[in-house]
């Protein structure tokens, strides 16, 4: 083995892959490398939202570590150990909360993170902003000419598409395919804003999309979840066939055979399952069970309790690099199972995260712990509890029908709340301690 390629996928729900028993045959490829990969049906995101989760799949830590505001302090990203092994790294995305700005940037001999078209549509923006502000037109007349401008002119989305960070790709493979390499893609497509027309992607459920339709599930309601789906399936089958022609630019160089792929997601996505659109701090299964295939390697389907923690120590295992010490996830490839995991994030009151810390809300952390058969849930309002065997779609909360279980789960986590506190505090006496000898 010799090189390999991380795919994060933004918002993918497991159960919408037909390989994890989906109904539609939104991942035929995808399905192909999981038939000939090994498929964890059991893997578990240990953040809701994008925030909360990459510190995990990067680093091995947990979001919390660093405290309510979740920040890369004191964490070592898999591609700064790679790097500083030889191995090219290289990172592809267009997710602004994993840009540059804030870091991401990290370990990486190449970096693309699309933020100058952010800041460009940003701007661009402001100055529609400020040429309707001077026209003096009455209410009615402004409303009617911005509803017919968007019937007219759809938007774009506000990130690039899976063929530009395929394109992207393509071009820095083949420009490195001399040389070991660590590539992690994030596609965004699965992402609100719903677009589908005017965007060359091909419509196999999202057939009768019309532009009146399109312009409502810009802004969901619960009566719009079927468009909603529907798009997202087809965005789904969008990414398979851009990383399928990821996969035959590495077949077509010789390369596939020393090239490991690993497919996932940083969270799923809520489609008004319990009540909500979109992924704020809430963990039920359709935002936190996620897939997980590795791809190069044997085939199998493993039931056992995985992590977004575990993902990097198994990358650095493939290229026989140790972990470093802070690193809280397993080789997922190894005999170690875990008998929980523990999936935690920071949020306002609506479950939102706080991304600018100069303002003053109220924060709050929201914990879950799952095991095989049970999800215990722990927030500012209540506690949750869950049988998974019995009760796939968590519908019925059974914390007071099984109180010692409830009381052993909860244990666990206010357990795991002291470590993140012990870790904090000691991160806090070794910048005392540096700021000491600096001066």
């Amino acid at each position: 083995m010799k090189n390999v390629i991380l795919i994060t996928i933004d918002c993918l729900r497991a159960d919408h892959l037909s390989c994890y028993g989906y109904h539609r045959e939104t991942t035929p490829f995808i399905d192909s490398l999981a038939n000939e990969g090994i498929i964890f049906r059991r893997a578990y995101a240990n953040g809701p939202f994008t925030v909360a989760a990459f510190p995990a799949i990067l680093t091995s830590t947990y979001p919390l570590e660093s405290g309510r505001y979740i920040t890369l302090e004191n964490r070592i990203f898999v591609s700064e150990i790679l790097r500083e092994k030889g191995i090219k790294t290289a990172a592809i995305h267009s997710n602004p909360y994993l840009s540059e700005v804030y870091g991401y940037n990290r370990g990486f001999d190449y970096f693309e993170d699309f933020f100058h078209l952010q800041i460009t549509r940003k701007s661009h923006s402001k100055i529609r902003s400020a040429i309707s502000a001077t026209l003096n037109l009455c209410k009615p007349v402004r409303k009617a000419i911005s509803l017919l401008r968007k019937y007219l002119n759809l938007p774009k989305p506000p990130y690039a598409p899976a063929e530009t960070i395929t394109k992207f790709a393509i071009k820095w493979l083949k420009e490195n395919l001399s040389n070991a390499f660590f590539l992690w893609l994030h596609y965004m497509d699965l992402h609100e804003p719903y677009l589908i027309l005017n965007t060359g992607i091909e419509r196999r459920y999202s057939k009768k999309m019309t532009r009146l339709k399109q312009l409502r599930i810009l802004k969901p309601r619960r009566e719009y979840v079927n468009d909603i789906i529907n798009v997202y399936d087809d965005k789904l089958r969008y990414i398979d066939l851009n990383i399928q022609r990821l996969y035959n630019l590495l077949k077509q160089e010789g390369i596939i055979d020393e090239t490991i792929i690993i497919i996932t997601a940083d969270h799923g996505q809520e489609f008004y399952d319990h009540g909500h659109f979109s992924h704020i701090a809430k963990f039920y299964e359709e935002n936190i069970h996620i897939p997980l295939i590795i791809y190069g390697l044997e085939t199998g389907i493993s039931d056992k309790l995985v992590s977004q923690l575990d993902i990097a120590p198994t990358i650095l295992w493939l290229y026989k690099i140790s972990p470093a010490k802070n690193y809280k996830g397993k080789n997922l490839l190894s005999s170690h199972e875990r008998d929980f995991v523990i999936s935690e994030a920071s949020h306002d009151e609506q479950g939102i995260y706080i991304a600018n810390h100069r303002i003053r809300k109220p924060i709050y952390t929201s914990f879950s712990c799952i095991t095989k058969q049970w999800k215990y849930i722990l927030t500012q309002e209540q506690e949750e509890m869950y049988d998974l065997s019995k009760d796939p779609k968590e519908k019925r909360n059974v914390v007071k029908e099984y109180p010692e279980i409830a009381s052993k789960l909860k244990e666990i986590v206010e357990e795991h709340i002291k470590e993140e506190e012990r870790i904090r505090l000691k991160n806090k006496v070794k910048r005392l301690k540096l700021k000491q000898n600096l001066i």
